[in-house]
């Protein structure tokens, strides 16, 4: 249920997890899931990180307590290191820990890779996530995962493919989906990009019903418009993704509206602002902006190189 990464998934693995702990509560890889759903529920926008974190530590530092030397949980800690605390050092070492422990582990060499187009190291990033793919091909989220990483060296119809073959696998991924219409979009498969919109965006059916005849009768970007008006109207009495919003309105060309969000993510320690400078969110009308260098400054990244 975790790799799924919907809510409703998430939300069963996580009952699933506090049942086996009432029956096993001294298994160090039960706290490990606990703190890696969490971690998930976060990542995906369903929580905010001030809710998480503290679940995610608690269950973390538990599961450590049980067993210091469970690759899962340096897995997670890496995880953690990287997309909650922005500490690039130690979410490497992390990673390097779980995969001297398990060199096997695909979702360790994933993420990984996911750190290194952070870190801009492509070359690696690639290498480790096509290792990733060979150790478990037909696992639907590896597959998403690598798109990223592919988009980052300017591969956007190999992400493509590779996110197609996940949703072959599993139609209903969510990650796949959520991902999908940024990829489609930039490919010109504006339909694709569409169809995948309607299964991710949470706005009810009947919003996105208008959002669709929008979509038909004035295209794509108006569509995204309209999208971005109704999550406004969303936010103010539900948590909203304050990335997901400031990628919205970049597609958009609304810079300063994109960068209200962004700097309110880096407020909030949004756990997807890492991706700033990968390469597969449209920066590049910011590389100039003084908001924008200073954001990037605090968080010890860089502009990515042309």
């Amino acid at each position: 249920y975790w790799d799924d990464l919907s809510e409703e998934s998430l939300n069963k693995a996580l009952e699933y997890l506090t049942f086996a702990v009432e029956k096993d509560p001294d298994w160090a890889p039960l706290y490990d899931g606990l703190a890696k759903v969490w971690g998930g529920k976060m990542q995906m926008g369903f929580v905010s990180p001030e809710i998480a974190m503290p679940l995610i530590y608690a269950n973390l530092d538990k599961a450590f307590e049980l067993d210091p030397d469970f690759a899962g949980s340096h897995f997670t800690s890496a995880v953690f290191g990287v997309w909650a605390e922005w500490n690039w050092e130690k979410g490497e070492r992390e990673f390097l820990k779980a995969l001297g422990i398990n060199p096997n582990d695909a979702m360790s060499r994933i993420y990984y890779a996911h750190l290194l187009i952070t870190l801009q190291r492509f070359d690696e990033a690639i290498m480790q996530g096509q290792m990733a793919v060979e150790l478990d091909p037909m696992n639907p989220l590896i597959l998403a995962l690598f798109a990223p990483v592919l988009i980052s060296v300017d591969e956007w119809e190999t992400a493509q493919q590779y996110l197609d073959k996940s949703l072959d696998i599993d139609p209903n991924n969510f990650f796949a989906l959520g991902f999908y219409d940024l990829v489609a979009y930039r490919c010109g498969a504006y339909d694709k990009a569409f169809e995948a919109l309607k299964l991710s965006v949470p706005l009810g059916e009947d919003i996105m019903s208008n959002i669709e005849k929008v979509y038909q009768e004035q295209g794509i970007l108006a569509a995204y418009e309209e999208i971005s008006q109704q999550m406004e109207l969303k936010a103010q009495n539900d948590f909203v993704p304050f990335f997901d919003m400031a990628v919205r309105y970049l597609s958009l060309g609304q810079n300063d509206r994109a960068l209200d969000w962004i700097e309110t993510g880096l407020e909030v320690h949004d756990p997807n602002m890492p991706y700033l400078t990968t390469g597969f969110f449209d920066t590049e009308s910011l590389e100039d902006n003084p908001r924008f260098i200073a954001i990037l400054e605090k968080m010890n990244l860089s502009i990515k190189d042309k």
